[in-house]
């Protein structure tokens, strides 16, 4: 088994994401942690050669999120100690590295960019709501322009006909709830494009592109169970695309295009495997759809503003798609496919930590049947070597969200664990994305502890038919969310587990609705439920009221700047167990907020939770 250096080693391969192609050359610019926080890199693109990347910020804390602008010039974004307060930086074309923002309290997202302008939002004048800017371009010789303030939930660009001036918004009011405005912006009128087609039905919208002055090509699912292309003119009249539902039977979660294309590139979920199809779409239909071949089976992953926003971009000349792609046994790097002949390679060299690729695991795809007869997705990761007797103790590792889903994507961190010596378990538990609208709510509200039912039920399924894990040996581990899921399965069901990892988790959902960020309250209350009308549920649902139950060992870890799940919530379980002599430890880091984002970090917390682990497990 690999010492304490060697298992380091692992947290220190190198992500690389979020590719954007320069306007006018055979340049990217892009994400990598490799110097162990986000920084910005761009490398030139040459068929078939991996080049060495020039790196472009030099911060203590992560940059993220670049793009180029059309005059050349790059923009992204960068937070303090993972506070999420990102301002907007520029890189120069002379590589200068300057500032546009510089307000430490206020949130600057960049959501969407044209020729002429920059979009962004900001909570710079009431930090409960993110307005909408735009900035003419070349930035440093105009003044953002406030477009639109928001009435409620969070609005983002999503289309922009710059010819008619008409810009499509997302109003996001959930996960599970999204519809579309048009904004005209030289009146600041705004029109309701989707809400008089739907009524009160929630629904979610996403708009792709425009397909001329009155046509956009959306993506939703308004009358199906999955997301669907469809076309949806200005007037709120829809047009399904059946054609495309022939081939495309997943749904599409990213897409691609230039502003003289035909062709839209777009990318499906399939069971948390990603697939690259392309259409040609016009106001009255698709006229072509084919889907394009690609180098592994693997996932082409996108983020946030605390990575990068985007899987995918098709150069200017439409001649080249960069791909983020990764795969469970493939770390997260910048792909090339050639249009012309689809041949692809890999941009960049990657830093691989000095470990060798054959020691990567990929994980197999399996589902079982729930306790109410629900078929559950579930991935399995086995450590390398000869299965011990009674088979390999085991982490049920349970995603955040609760509406996100895991994938078969590279995650040093499961590497790392693997080459401890644990099989990995990742279920998607009811209340994942990517498995439809009655997937997704089948957690909502009142029905909150039917998902941790489901991980009793996959314990039990492993139990009887996969002889390779040891179910007396097993440990529940989670983040945000799934912090919230370790404290429940291990109060709801404290005889399955021996111990629990519990990063940055809800304790309270009473408490952690009052204190998050104010910006999100309202987004978090439409999945979870509301502090005035569902009090009761959340208390009952909240593991802090069920402490009493549990047995097991807990590590807590929690940055002390997170916006989202509040420091408070860890401190107070953790003091609350401590009153109940369980066994707990909390880790805490003054220069974190949602999560580890700092390599020294990541090192030391892993570390002390494998070898904690070792010597329960």
């Amino acid at each position: 088994m690999p010492d304490q250096s060697q298992l380091a080693r692992y947290l220190s391969v190198e992500r690389a994401g979020g590719a954007r192609w320069h306007p006018a050359g055979r340049r990217v610019v892009f994400t990598s942690d490799i110097t162990g926080v986000y920084q910005i890199f761009d490398v030139e693109v040459e068929r078939d050669r991996s080049h060495v990347k020039r790196q472009l910020t030099f911060e203590e804390d992560r940059c993220t999120s670049p793009r180029f602008l059309s005059d050349g010039t790059i923009v992204f974004v960068r937070d303090r100690g993972g506070d999420e307060n990102f301002q907007i930086g520029m890189v120069d074309t002379d590589l200068t590295v300057r500032w546009l923002t510089s307000s430490p309290d206020v949130k600057f997202n960049i959501v969407y960019s044209t020729d002429r302008y920059l979009y962004y939002r900001a909570n710079f004048e009431d930090r409960a709501r993110l307005d909408t800017y735009r900035w003419q371009m070349p930035l440093q010789e105009h003044e953002p322009e406030l477009i639109y303030r928001p009435s409620r939930g969070i609005v983002a660009v999503h289309a922009v006909s710059e010819e008619t001036d008409q810009i499509v918004l997302q109003q996001y009011l959930g996960n599970a709830e999204q519809h579309l405005l048009l904004l005209r912006a030289d009146s600041g009128k705004v029109v309701e494009l989707t809400r008089p087609l739907v009524g009160k039905e929630r629904t979610r919208w996403s708009a792709l592109r425009w397909l001329d002055d009155n046509h956009i090509l959306v993506n939703t699912d308004f009358g199906s169970d999955l997301f669907r292309l469809a076309i949806l003119s200005i007037r709120g009249d829809l047009s399904p695309l059946p054609e495309v539902d022939e081939i495309l039977h997943f749904e599409i979660e990213d897409w691609a295009f230039t502003e003289t294309s035909d062709w839209t590139y777009l990318i499906e979920n399939d069971e948390g495997y990603s697939t690259i199809h392309r259409g040609r779409f016009g106001p009255c239909g698709a006229s072509e759809v084919e889907t394009l071949s690609f180098p592994l089976r693997g996932v082409l992953p996108r983020g946030d503003q605390r990575s990068w926003t985007n899987s995918v971009a098709l150069s200017a000349d439409e001649r080249y798609l960069a791909a983020t792609l990764s795969s469970g046994a493939q770390p997260t790097s910048i792909w090339i496919l050639d249009i012309k002949d689809m041949h692809s390679w890999r941009a960049v060299d990657m830093d691989l930590g000095g470990i060798s690729p054959s020691t990567f695991v990929e994980p197999t795809l399996h589902r079982f049947e729930s306790f109410d007869g629900l078929s559950v997705p579930y991935f399995k990761y086995l450590p390398q070597g000869e299965t011990p007797v009674g088979g390999w103790p085991a982490l049920f590792v349970i995603h955040g969200g609760p509406e996100s889903q895991i994938r078969p994507a590279f995650d040093p961190v499961l590497q790392f664990f693997l080459s401890g010596g644990f099989a990995i378990v990742t279920p998607n538990i009811r209340g994942s994305s990517g498995y439809g609208r009655a997937y997704l709510d089948a957690d909502n509200v009142e029905k909150r502890l039917d998902s941790i039912m489901d991980i009793r039920a996959l314990v039990e399924h492993i139990e009887r038919t996969d002889p390779d894990i040891n179910t007396e040996r097993l440990a529940v581990y989670g983040a945000s969310y799934g912090g919230f899921a370790v404290l429940s399965a291990m109060t709801e069901h404290p005889d399955l587990w021996k111990a629990g990892v519990d990063i940055v988790g809800i304790s309270d959902f009473v408490t952690f609705l009052e204190n998050t960020a104010p910006w999100r309250r309202s987004l978090r209350e439409a999945e979870y439920g509301s502090l005035e009308r569902d009090r009761e549920v959340l208390e009952r649902i909240s593991p802090i009221h069920h402490i009493d139950r549990i047995s097991a060992p807990l590590m807590i870890i929690q940055g002390d700047n997170d916006e989202r799940v509040p420091l408070s919530e860890s401190v107070q379980m953790y003091e609350k167990l401590k009153e109940q002599g369980v066994s707990v430890r909390l880790l805490r880091f003054s220069d974190e907020g949602h999560g580890l984002a700092k390599r020294k970090n990541r090192v030391r917390a892993y570390t002390e939770v494998l070898n904690w682990l070792r010597g329960i497990l």
